[in-house]
C-alpha cells in the first residue's frame, strides 16, 4: 500500500490469500470487476469489499455479533466482517495508513481489513460491498472443514470490532444503516452436519453455565453486545477482557437460537427474525440511524422486513 501511494496508483486492490479473487473470471461474472465498478461510481470513491459466500453455519458470530457491532462505525452492514478482499481508491489508501490507525492495521496482518474500512469511513469516504462470491470448489472444501464456533477467529476480529465503538462519525454525518444484510443465501434451509451441530451445542452449553455462574452479566440479548460496546468506549477499556466477556455471552445467546433454528429448519425466516431484532434494538441504542421501512432481499428474492417485535 505504500509503494502505491509512491507510484501514485488510482487504485489498490488486496486479495485474499487463502481464496484469492476470481481474476481469471469474464469481467461481468467477475465479483472484483464488480467492486471495481462501484468504486468508480461512489460519490466519494474509497472502498469496496468483496465477501466471500460461506453456510449460515460459519458465519454465525458474524450475524450475532460483528455486523451489528461494527455497523455504528462502518456506516453499513457487512457480509462478511473479515473484509478480505478489497478495492481502494488511491486517494483512501493514505487515510487508512495513518499513524493513528496503527492499532487498526494491525488486524490486516491477521488477514483482514475492518481497520482499513473505518480508517475509510471516518475519513468520509464511501465504504460499500459488492454480492458475495462464490470461493473456488477446493477452497469452499476446506472452509467447510473450519470449526464454525472458532474461538481463535474471535479472539483476532472482536477486539478490532470493539475499538471500533470508540470511532466518531465522518463530517459529513452519521449513515443510516440496514439492521440485516443477506448472504449468498448457501444452504440457509439447511442444517449443518449432526456431528458438527452436536459439537456446537457442547461448546454453547460450558458457555451458558460459565456465564450463569457469573454476578452480574447480563441476560437476553443483544444487552450483552450493548454492554460490550459501551465499555469498549470507555477511556482506558481493557479490550481483551470485554471480548472474553462479550464471545462467553454470545455462546451463552447461541445454543437456544440454534435450537429454534433447528426446529424453524434452519436459517430460514423464523430464525432471522430475533437476529434482525436484536440488530435493530443494537443499532438504535448506539444511536445508530437505521433504514426506515428497510426490507432486505436475497437473491432468491425471498425479503423480510425489519420492524419485528422482540428479540427472540
Amino acid at each position: 500500500m505504500r509503494h502505491a501511494t509512491q507510484v501514485g496508483a488510482e487504485e489498490v486492490v488486496l486479495a485474499d490469500p487463502d481464496a484469492p479473487a476470481d481474476l481469471d473470471a469474464p469481467a461481468e461474472e467477475s465479483r472484483l470487476a464488480a467492486a471495481l465498478r462501484r468504486l468508480r461510481e461512489q460519490d466519494r470513491p474509497g472502498a469496496v469489499c468483496s465477501p466471500l459466500a460461506a453456510p449460515w453455519w460459519q458465519r454465525l458470530l458474524a450475524i450475532h455479533v460483528l455486523r451489528p457491532l461494527c455497523a455504528p462505525a462502518l456506516g453499513l452492514t457487512l457480509v462478511d466482517p473479515q473484509a478480505r478482499t478489497l478495492v481502494l481508491s488511491g486517494d483512501a489508501v493514505p487515510d487508512a495508513l495513518a499513524p493513528s490507525w496503527g492499532l487498526m492495521r494491525m488486524g490486516w496482518e491477521h488477514g483482514h481489513g475492518l481497520g482499513l474500512l473505518a480508517a475509510v469511513h471516518e475519513a468520509g469516504l464511501d465504504v460499500r460491498q459488492t454480492l458475495p462470491r462464490i470461493p473456488h470448489p477446493e477452497a469452499f472444501a476446506r472452509s467447510m472443514n473450519r470449526d464454525p464456533v472458532d474461538r481463535g477467529e474471535a479472539s483476532a476480529l472482536l477486539p478490532i470490532a470493539l475499538r471500533l465503538a470508540s470511532v466518531a462519525s465522518p463530517a459529513r454525518g452519521p449513515v443510516p444503516v440496514v439492521p440485516w444484510v443477506p448472504d449468498l443465501g448457501l444452504a440457509r434451509g439447511q442444517l449443518p452436519p449432526p456431528e458438527v451441530f452436536t459439537a456446537m451445542l457442547t461448546q454453547c452449553s460450558r458457555a451458558t453455565q460459565v456465564v450463569a455462574s457469573r454476578p452480574g452479566v447480563a441476560a437476553g440479548w443483544p444487552e450483552p453486545l450493548l454492554n460490550s460496546w459501551h465499555a469498549a468506549r470507555a477511556l482506558r477499556a481493557d479490550i481483551p477482557a470485554i471480548a472474553e466477556r462479550l464471545w462467553l455471552t454470545y455462546l451463552a445467546r447461541l445454543g437456544p437460537w440454534l435450537r429454534f433454528g433447528a426446529s424453524a429448519g434452519g436459517y430460514t425466516v423464523p430464525a432471522r427474525h430475533s437476529v434482525v431484532a436484536a440488530a435493530r434494538h443494537f443499532l438504535l441504542a448506539t444511536g445508530t440511524p437505521v433504514v426506515a421501512e428497510q426490507t432486505a432481499e436475497d437473491v432468491s428474492g425471498e425479503y423480510i422486513a425489519p420492524s419485528l417485535p422482540g428479540t427472540g
